[in-house]
């Protein structure tokens, strides 16, 4: 007996361990759009939906081809449409109050302005409208060196 309850000691201590840094994911509905990771190739490739829940973490996704297979949670992840991405970041940065100017060079530099920001003497594109810019970092970037033999 003293046997079983060192076990059960070690046990319930092994699972508090593990439960600090585990999280639990949030259950998806059915209908939501999700990204299937591959079982081969390990990369998130496929877009299906979901169409049916089942019990401990599985999920009933149908694929494009039409295939409707059984996929644990944890190989799902929830696809954000762009259109939410968007809202998500405009309400970020209304809360945060920044203006999104934090010294980093932005798309809006003129080519030919020879600033220590500006690496390379390429143009950069005009940045979409609607879109927020990337945050690009100030470092200076050393040329390729090309050798061949």
């Amino acid at each position: 007996m003293e046997a079983r309850d060192r076990q059960a000691a070690i046990n319930a201590d092994s699972k508090t361990r593990y439960d600090l840094r585990s999280r639990a994911l949030e259950p998806l509905p059915i209908g939501t759009n999700v990204r299937v990771q591959d079982p081969k190739s390990k990369l998130w490739s496929h877009v299906d939906v979901v169409v049916a829940i089942g019990r401990y973490r599985a999920y009933r996704v149908k694929f494009a081809s039409g295939s409707v297979l059984w996929r644990n949670r944890r190989f799902l992840r929830r696809l954000v449409n762009a259109e939410e991405s968007e809202e998500r970041d405009a309400d970020q940065a209304l809360t945060d109050g920044s203006d999104g100017k934090d010294g980093a060079p932005t798309d809006m530099e003129e080519p030919g302005n020879d600033s220590p920001s500006t690496c390379t003497g390429k143009t950069r594109a005009a940045p979409r409208a609607g879109l927020p810019t990337p945050r690009r970092s100030g470092r200076r970037r050393t040329p390729k060196l090309i050798v061949s033999v």
